[in-house]
């Protein structure tokens, strides 16, 4: 089987992405499910106001900084049911869903693309488990980066919380840069997601 270019495997991701934040939006909505939403709503109204004051220069950036501390922290607290919401969606999604559904996502159907091992191999539950972990950095609100920030919400004090998650940030940040730059600039296209679990992406 022939590998692909990357420009499919980027589409197919997309495609990916815009239905996995409609359909985490849509659950995350429900009040049964999230019943911290009316006051993320009214923590997130706040930390607004308080950057459109910044950007209306009627106060500094540390001032910005001090007020928005608390809503920040808050901010993620009440952001806890959508955090879980999101992890179980992406891991059902893109682990036991592509690996019933013969190694494809949505995106990847429609791509007419799919996963395989390097052997050409079926590809098992832990190689899935294991090829989410880099790649979906990229994700806005991926698995890793989002249970290691629900985990210190629980661990560390509003004043030095925004700190820890901007260092976790960064660090997530950085190698979604280096997966999309080893998928870029390998002859086989495999990125650091695919090293990392054995696989690669063939032509359905």
């Amino acid at each position: 089987m022939e590998e692909v270019k990357v420009t499919k495997r980027i589409l197919a991701y997309l495609i990916d992405v815009l239905l996995l934040f409609f359909l985490i939006g849509l659950i995350s909505g429900i009040k049964f499910i999230n019943p911290w939403y009316d006051k993320y709503v009214s923590t997130y109204n706040k930390y607004s106001e308080v950057l459109t004051n910044y950007y209306n220069r009627e106060i500094n950036e540390q001032e910005m900084i001090e007020q928005n501390k608390n809503n920040f922290y808050y901010l993620n607290k009440y952001s806890v049911p959508y955090n879980i919401v999101t992890i179980i969606v992406l891991f059902g999604y893109f682990v036991i869903f592509q690996k019933f559904n013969n190694g494809q996502t949505l995106g990847k159907k429609i791509m007419k693309i799919k996963v395989t091992t390097v052997d050409n191999t079926e590809v098992s539950l832990g190689k899935y488990s294991l090829r989410i972990l880099p790649i979906y950095f990229a994700y806005v609100g991926s698995v890793l980066p989002i249970l290691i920030n629900t985990i210190l919400i629980y661990c560390i004090s509003p004043n030095y919380y925004m700190v820890a998650n901007s260092i976790v940030t960064y660090i997530f940040i950085f190698v979604g840069i280096v997966t999309l730059v080893t998928l870029m600039v390998r002859k086989d296209k495999r990125g650091l997601h695919d090293l990392l679990a054995n696989t690669k992406i063939v032509k359905e």
